[in-house]
């Protein structure tokens, strides 16, 4: 399982991006809450693959690990 916090490290500087790429990225991406974005993480036998849903990470779960094990999920969705 995923530790809860994880261990702090110092950040790199990005001395490679432009202004222009930077300023394009934004109309690419979008500011969101949990509430707002559903992830699903599978904790199964350390796999930690993301998943939009319940429903997909419970497909994943019966073809990649041959369970339907509802146990061992991480969200913040429910």
């Amino acid at each position: 399982m995923l530790p809860s916090v994880l261990p702090a490290r110092p950040a790199l500087s990005d001395t490679t991006t432009t202004r222009k790429q930077l300023e394009t990225s934004q109309s690419l991406a979008k500011v969101t809450t949990p509430q707002e974005t559903a992830i699903f993480l599978c904790a199964v036998q350390d796999c930690h693959k993301l998943f939009p849903s319940r429903d997909r990470l419970m497909q994943h779960r019966k073809k990649e690990h041959g369970s339907d094990e509802d146990s061992n999920i991480i969200t913040w969705n429910e």
